[in-house]
């Protein structure tokens, strides 16, 4: 289940997808998210990240590790697929984490 200030700063802060109502349904990469690092440090990360977009440099590992678990894989993700799509907030909020050294 999510909590409304991960969900402020992963899903509403990077999300594309993201649309209100639907708090029971989370990504693979949100809970990564949520259980790997306290929400203070989370937020101070992601609010010194603001602008920057991600460099993919963590793609294979985020893919393989993360989005290989992820539920909503089960219909397809058109970003893990290859298609021309951008990812998840989640997905981006891992790769600036990454980026950090977490």
């Amino acid at each position: 289940m999510k909590d409304e200030l991960h969900t402020q700063l992963i899903c509403k802060g990077f999300c594309e997808f993201y649309s209100e109502g639907k708090d029971s349904m989370l990504c693979r990469a949100y809970e990564f998210a949520r259980d790997a690092v306290p929400v203070e440090r989370l937020q101070e990360i992601l609010e010194k990240s603001q602008t920057t977009s991600p460099t993919f440099a963590f793609d294979t590992f985020i893919k393989g590790h993360i989005c290989a678990e992820c539920d909503f894989r089960v219909d397809g993700c058109d970003y893990a697929d290859g298609l021309n799509s951008p990812p998840c907030g989640g997905y981006k909020v891992i790769e600036l984490l990454k980026e950090h050294g977490i």
